[in-house]
This record gives structure tokens, C-alpha cells and sequence, in this order.
């Protein structure tokens, strides 16, 4: 009957308006682990996914369960790293594994990546904060899709678990030389003048002493 009820809870969180407000308590109780995408927000195609749900399954090869969560956005009051705090409690009573949970608020473009004591020893909270909002977060805000962002969040993470040096952020990307104007500056205008006039009055300077010594000479 547990497993009825996992799939009835689960069925009403996939027939929910992605914007309607939600809270821990309306995911089920047992933690997905052959979909673990739980996209409410229903931002993702079946292709990515499925993708998405491959590169969360290999973390199991590092004794790690994760899930990632979609939600249009979270109950008044709350936070995204509330809720992904709450529904990562509510998980490991079901199933106490070393979990990782990333949620993704889409109204604001929040990110959340929460892990269980056990597994914070190999996940730092600065790293894991860091792919939350730098990995993921910030490269929303720049226009990147979300099946790309969530990807190099899992894999940023999935190398450090794999026992390498964190990749850290995405580089961004150098800001191009702005193109020379043929047309020439407010500066450049009043320095081409003043040239100008030096030339001027130094011609003057030699051509009057000449024409003075020139008439008084005759």
C-alpha cells in the first residue's frame, strides 16, 4: 500500500498548476529513484530529462542519491532553500542514504542544493552554495537554459565526489573591445584644436620678426 500511496501523492504533484505555491509536504514521502527529476515547473522536454535523470543515477556510483525538483514557485513565507531542506529531511526518514537534493524555484530563478550531514563531508556548503547560485542560478539570470545549467551543476559536483579538484563556475565570458570610432572623441577634437593654434602662433612668431627687420631695413 506504501507505494500506492507514493504514486497517488506523486500523480497529484504532476497534475498541480506549476504555479501553484507548494511545500515539502506536497512531494511524496519516498524519494523517485527510477525518475529522479521531479519536474512540477514542467521546464524540461522528455529528452532532457532523461538526460538529466542518467547523470543524477551515476552519482549512485559514489554512494550518493540525488534528486533534482522543479517548482513553479514555493508557499508564501518559505524559501527554495527551505523547501529543499525540508523535502531532503523528509527523504532520508524514508531512506537514509547519503542525499542530495536540487530544487529550482522558476518564478524567480532560485536555486537550492541542500545534501544530508553524511554526505556534507565530501560536499562542502560553500560548494555546494557555490553550484547552487554561480553554476546554476547565475547562468539562468544569463540566458542559459535550464537543462544546460542543472547539467553542469551535477557534473561540477560529480567530479569532487569522483575524488578531482572542483572545476568551480563557468568562466565568464570576456567582455570584446568596443570597435574604434573613425569618428573622433570631445577630447580628441579640443587636443587636434589646440595643435592648431600652437602651430599658428609659432608661423607668426618667425614671419613678424622677418617683416619688421624687412621694413625698418629699407
Amino acid at each position: 500500500m506504501g507505494w500506492l500511496w507514493g504514486l497517488f501523492l506523486l500523480g497529484l504533484v504532476a497534475l498541480a498548476p506549476p504555479s501553484m505555491a507548494l511545500t515539502a509536504a506536497d512531494f511524496p514521502s519516498a524519494p523517485p529513484m527510477q525518475e529522479r527529476v521531479v519536474d512540477q515547473a514542467e521546464v524540461f522536454s522528455r529528452a532532457a530529462a532523461g538526460e538529466l535523470n542518467r547523470h543524477l543515477s551515476e552519482l549512485t556510483s559514489y554512494g550518493v542519491e540525488a534528486n533534482l525538483v522543479t517548482l513553479g514557485r514555493v508557499d508564501y513565507g518559505s524559501t527554495p532553500t527551505a523547501v529543499a531542506t525540508d523535502l531532503l529531511e523528509r527523504w532520508q526518514q524514508q531512506d537514509p542514504q547519503e542525499r542530495l537534493v536540487a530544487l529550482v524555484e522558476t518564478r524567480t530563478g532560485q536555486v537550492a542544493v541542500v545534501a544530508s550531514p553524511a554526505l556534507a563531508k565530501r560536499l562542502s556548503p560553500s560548494l555546494l552554495d557555490s553550484t547552487a547560485e554561480d553554476t546554476m542560478a547565475g547562468q539562468l539570470r544569463r540566458g542559459e537554459g535550464y537543462r544546460l545549467t542543472m547539467l553542469r551543476g551535477i557534473q561540477r559536483l560529480g567530479t569532487v565526489l569522483a575524488g578531482g579538484e572542483d572545476p568551480g563556475p563557468p568562466m565568464l565570458e570576456a567582455a570584446m573591445p568596443a570597435a574604434r570610432s573613425n569618428v573622433p572623441s570631445h577630447e580628441e577634437t579640443a587636443a587636434s584644436n589646440a595643435l592648431t593654434w600652437v602651430a599658428v602662433l609659432l608661423g607668426l612668431g618667425t614671419v613678424i620678426p622677418m617683416l619688421t627687420w624687412w621694413v625698418f631695413s629699407r
